[in-house]
């Protein structure tokens, strides 16, 4: 037979505890009805009460929850999550494998267009800006301009420098085969300012300058800095990248010249190691074979290169999830992003050039 609690008209927090002890001495012995039929008096402590009562003690069962205290614990009371209805069966491996890959490929077409939106977007707000000189801080453009060209310009230098070593090393043994030591300055002065140079310091600055523009962009996005420029009225799109596109576009023609100069000295070192050929004989040599329309083809691929670089950026700064992990992430995919945007440009321009 059931024993039957009822409880005082105050319930609150100091008489729950002890109503709460008697509950659990009485419950020991048998089913238990707790009787709330006086209570006039509560609060959340008597709510959650109720509700330990009803989910955790199996023998033990509660009436005369009425009015106020009913009305109460509607709202309160925690119930368990209702069943999801079952999906119909999605058809065989075949047919879910194809559904996941058509899946992924809309959601990459979708991301496409995103990156073409602002890469057009950009190309607007750099004009209207070259036009109005309004919406950016102009002090900003020289601190990237710092950051992007001098910061950058000693592992430009230095890995290119290497780069020359690199391949006048490895042609140079070619070419003393067949006797012809003199073409190593045909060869170096072509490689370096059309293809090599404009290539690894596209993706030096996809590693420095793209990886840190994308964290700073997302934290700013995570931080919700983004979303108070756009309260005051302030385009981000705009105040917050021409800024780095106009830096980028005005360094890299000083990075591709020191970087041209420094890998053709690096060919001279070997030249004159392995060869024993006077600079002056590689200089004149190298003139003979190069032209100025190589060193501005190669600036040309720079700049593109660089542009590529800020927008995926950007792109993947300005559009990162809501969290720490996701901004290590977007770092992670702009620098992919970046690369294999440098690689397919430069595709394209080697069928418009050869």
């Amino acid at each position: 037979m059931s024993e039957t609690v009822l409880l005082p008209k105050r319930l609150r927090a100091s008489e729950v505890v002890t109503v709460l002890k008697d509950i659990g001495r009485r419950v020991e012995s048998g089913p238990v009805t707790v009787d709330f039929r006086d209570v006039e008096e509560f609060d959340s402590s008597t709510l959650a009460l109720l509700n330990y009562v009803r989910n955790r003690l199996t023998n033990v069962t509660t009436v005369n929850i009425g009015g106020a205290l009913a009305r109460a614990a509607e709202s309160f009371v925690s119930r368990p999550p209702a069943a999801e209805p079952e999906l119909p069966p999605s058809g065989n491996a075949a047919v879910r494998a194809l559904v996941a890959i058509a899946d992924r490929f809309i959601f990459q077409m979708r991301s496409l267009g995103r990156f073409l939106a602002m890469l057009g977007d950009e190309v607007y707000h750099v004009g209207v800006y070259l036009k109005e000189r309004k919406g950016v801080y102009p002090g900003e453009t020289w601190n990237q301009m710092f950051f992007m060209g001098y910061r950058s310009f000693p592992i430009v230098c230095l890995l290119i420098f290497l780069v020359g070593v690199t391949i006048s090393i490895t042609s140079a043994e070619q070419l003393r085969l067949f006797g012809a030591d003199i073409y190593l300055a045909d060869l170096v002065g072509i490689a370096m300012l059309k293809e090599l140079v404009p290539l690894m310091t596209g993706v030096i600055l996809a590693g420095k300058v793209g990886a840190a523009v994308t964290a700073e962009l997302a934290s700013m996005t995570v931080l919700e800095e983004v979303d108070a420029l756009r309260t005051m009225g302030v385009v981000p799109e705009k105040f917050l990248m021409v800024p780095r596109l106009l830096a980028i576009t005005l360094v890299v023609p000083l990075l591709v010249a020191m970087a041209d100069v420094v890998g053709i000295f690096g060919g001279i070192v070997v030249a004159r190691v392995t060869f024993g050929t006077p600079p002056s004989a590689f200089i004149a040599e190298m003139v003979t074979a190069v032209d100025w329309t190589d060193f501005g083809w190669g600036l040309i691929k720079t700049v593109v290169f660089g542009w590529a670089v800020v927008v995926g950026a950007g792109f993947k700064g300005l559009t990162v999830g809501r969290s720490a992990e996701e901004v290590g992430r977007a770092t992670t995919e702009s620098v992919v992003l970046s690369i294999t945007l440098i690689i397919l440009i430069d595709c394209l321009f080697s069928f418009i050039l050869y």
